[in-house]
């Protein structure tokens, strides 16, 4: 009997928010954008570059819904409880009639 597979459409977990007021003896205060499902995808179609000697490549996170995230805001995510990220700064936002998605780079090493 074959099993049944499952294949959500948006399996990871993100968190996206805002600090403000941080400070080198403060962490500010945390104000959450978005919490819940997403898709996080690597650079395959986008772009990889290179910053100050370390190549870096683009990667998204689409979020269903519209959502009120900005370049500069912070993103938390976990995908599949292997790749876990803290603290990565967004890059850009895009939004469109599906949702919206999230751009931000890591470093590929």
């Amino acid at each position: 009997m074959a099993k049944k597979v499952e294949n959500p459409e948006f399996p990871h977990h993100c968190v996206i928010y805002k600090v403000e007021g941080g400070t080198s003896f403060s962490d500010g205060e945390k104000e959450t954008v978005y919490e819940g499902k997403c898709l996080k995808y690597g650079n395959s179609s986008l772009r990889s570059f290179k910053s100050e000697g370390v190549y870096k490549g683009d990667h998204g996170l689409d979020i269903p819904g519209l959502i009120d995230a900005a370049a500069g805001d912070l993103i938390d995510y976990e995908a599949f409880g292997r790749d876990h990220r803290e603290g990565i700064m967004v890059t850009g936002v895009e939004h469109c009639g599906w949702g919206t998605t999230v751009y931000f780079n890591l470093s590929k090493n």
